[in-house]
């Protein structure tokens, strides 16, 4: 995929989104950190695509940058865009399946596993819940 984002006022901000599955179907969760958007929230790891990026150059960078992870076979699920009342954000959802991921809290966020059906009671952005029902699609 090699959108890089070409950002006019009212475009959407371009974020890629990693789904991180183990072995045991768990899927890796970090919490926002204090002053952020969301603050304490649940997310998936990722973040902005910076100009002149593709979507896996984000993905790559974003997560080495944030979970210390890199990429294994990484699968483009799909794109949502979300309006929240101060912006809108295009989210570009990449899977990556890998038996034994090896992570690091880079920025000393909190992180953990949960099972699939465990996100449906999860504080999530609203953003990242057309997510959670596209995996229960899958």
């Amino acid at each position: 995929m090699s959108r890089s984002p070409e950002l006019t006022p009212n475009s959407p901000l371009q974020v890629v989104v990693l789904v991180l599955q183990n072995s045991q179907d768990e899927i890796l969760l970090t919490q926002r950190k204090a002053g952020k958007h969301l603050a304490g929230y649940w997310e998936f790891p990722g973040g902005k695509v910076e100009a002149n990026e593709t979507l896996l150059q984000a993905l790559q960078r974003e997560s080495a940058e944030e979970i210390n992870y890199q990429l294994l076979n990484p699968k483009f699920l799909k794109s949502f865009i979300h309006q929240y009342p101060e912006l809108t954000v295009e989210l570009h959802v990449f899977l990556c399946v890998d038996p034994r991921p090896i992570v690091r809290a880079n920025e000393n966020q909190n992180m953990r596993w949960v099972q699939q059906p465990e996100l449906t009671h999860i504080q999530l952005p609203e953003a990242n819940l057309p997510i959670v029902s596209l995996l229960q699609h899958k």
